[in-house]
C-alpha cells in the first residue's frame, strides 16, 4: 500500500488549453494510471492503446458523433479507439494499462 501525497502530483501542460495533473503514473503501477485533466476551449483528436475512462467533474465533454457528457457522467473509451473531444471540461482520467506517452497518437 502507498499513499501518493498531493505534494507529489506532477502537472503536464500539453498546450495552452489542455493540462494533465498526474496522480498515479506508470512509475507506481503498470496496470493503471490516474490523472485530472483540464481542457479549455479545446478541439483534440487522439487515440491510445489503453482503455480510457473520463469521469466528468465540471462543464461538458463533447465527443465523437456529438455525444455530450455532462458533470458526473462517465465515458468509457476502449483501447485503440480514435476519438475527438472538444469544449471545456475537467475530468478524472483513468488509463488501463497505465498511460505511456509513446502509446498516445495525436491526430
Amino acid at each position: 500500500m502507498k499513499i501518493i501525497k498531493a505534494s507529489e502530483w506532477v502537472e503536464r501542460k500539453i498546450s495552452d488549453s489542455y493540462s494533465v495533473l498526474n496522480l498515479l503514473t506508470v512509475n507506481e503501477c503498470k496496470n493503471i494510471s490516474v490523472a485530472v485533466c483540464n481542457a479549455n476551449d479545446i478541439n483534440k483528436t487522439t487515440q491510445t492503446s489503453s482503455d480510457r475512462i473520463y469521469y466528468i467533474l465540471e462543464w461538458e465533454f463533447v465527443g465523437n458523433n456529438e455525444l455530450v457528457a455532462k458533470k458526473w457522467d462517465l465515458i468509457f473509451i476502449p483501447g485503440d479507439t480514435k476519438y475527438t473531444f472538444r469544449w471545456n471540461f475537467k475530468a478524472i482520467l483513468i488509463n488501463s494499462p497505465a498511460f505511456k506517452p509513446e502509446n498516445e497518437i495525436n491526430h
